[in-house]
């Protein structure tokens, strides 16, 4: 598999900037006892004075307009998770001591959890305004028919067209995937590996939310990432296969062992903009991700599930325990005469 090399990928400079400053203040702190490095000593800071100071920049930076009880910080939610990463990834390579490596992981560590609780509360708001949002878009006067017959007739004739030898927009290529088997954006381009069961099936290895997550086999808990999934594919399992190697073959997948948040980083803007040109969901609804609601709302059909097992199924072939994100997809139903498989 060809490698992506480069420096193209979209940088994240109030990010960059904060880990600039805060990596060496770590690392500064790093030789001290426990109770030093949260509070400070002289006049280095502790991590949960930084913690403190980092929560107040966010807000003045990003700040949230609504009314205090409705605020969420979206934006500083999103840019204290970049940060955590980026920390974790700066201390492999740009500590002046190598030797204080796991102290300075442990401070970030305690860093992040302390800067995730003073926005706590703002999380909850966002959680709670989502549930509300899933659950008044799947009534069923704001239920949505979809039609995937001419974007799943395309995806077919893309991955025709590569196997054939044909050349072919890596973009096209990436969508058909996502469409034809419902893996996300980094898996398409980062994790995931396929394997042929039948026409139609195949074995997933790369799941990669809730990567926390172990799975029992045999006597072995083993990563969740490293556990093979049996899933149902829209078009044949040999299409889908090669699709990802010719993804591969064309230096438009990391390697397995990189961060997935690359993956964001370069293809996230390209690809859900290129994505608005499948007509499967209204043109607002037309992102990336929404191949994974139309996959399994085919799959559904396909295999003809119970209302009653709608949410067990999904974990099967989604491998996806958020009972909320799973009930988003009720509010979509393929319209009558719509191609769920080719």
């Amino acid at each position: 598999m060809a490698v992506i090399k480069g420096s193209d990928e979209l940088s994240n400079s109030y990010v960059d900037e904060r880990v600039a400053y805060l990596l060496p203040q770590f690392e500064a702190i790093a030789p001290y006892k426990l109770n030093q490095r949260k509070t400070g000593f002289g006049d280095l800071l502790g991590w949960k004075n930084l913690a403190i100071t980092e929560a107040r920049l966010l807000k003045i930076n990003y700040p949230d307009d609504k009314p205090e009880h409705l605020k969420t910080y979206g934006t500083c939610l999103r840019q204290i998770t970049a940060i955590k990463k980026s920390l974790k990834l700066a201390a492999k390579t740009a500590l002046k001591d190598p030797a204080l490596y796991n102290p300075v992981c442990t401070i970030i560590t305690h860093f992040g959890e302390s800067l995730s609780e003073q926005f706590a509360s703002y999380k909850s708001t966002q959680s709670e305004q989502y549930r509300e949002k899933v659950q008044e878009r799947r009534q069923p006067e704001n239920r949505i028919e979809i039609d995937l017959s001419s974007s799943l007739q395309f995806a077919h004739n893309i991955l025709t067209d590569i196997k054939n030898g044909n050349a072919a927009n890596w973009m096209d290529v990436s969508c058909a995937i996502a469409l034809s088997t419902g893996r996300r954006m980094g898996e398409v381009h980062l994790s995931a590996s396929f394997e042929k069961v039948d026409d139609y099936t195949v074995i997933f290895k790369g799941q990669l939310k809730g990567k926390a997550r172990r799975v029992k086999l045999g006597e072995k808990a083993i990563p969740i990432r490293e556990v093979p999934f049996k899933i149902p594919s829209l078009v044949s399992a040999d299409l889908v296969c090669f699709g990802l190697q010719w993804l591969g073959d064309k230096g438009k997948r990391f390697s397995p062992d990189e961060d997935p948040e690359r993956v964001n980083r370069r293809f996230s803007k390209t690809l859900n903009q290129h994505c608005k040109d499948f007509d499967i969901f209204p043109e607002s609804d037309r992102t990336y991700h929404k191949f994974r609601a139309a996959y399994f709302r085919a799959c559904v059909v396909n295999a003809g599930i119970d209302a009653f097992d709608f949410i067990d199924y999904a974990e099967k072939i989604l491998i996806d325990r958020d009972e909320t994100t799973i009930n988003s997809y009720k509010r979509y139903e393929i319209k009558e005469g719509s191609i769920t498989r080719i």
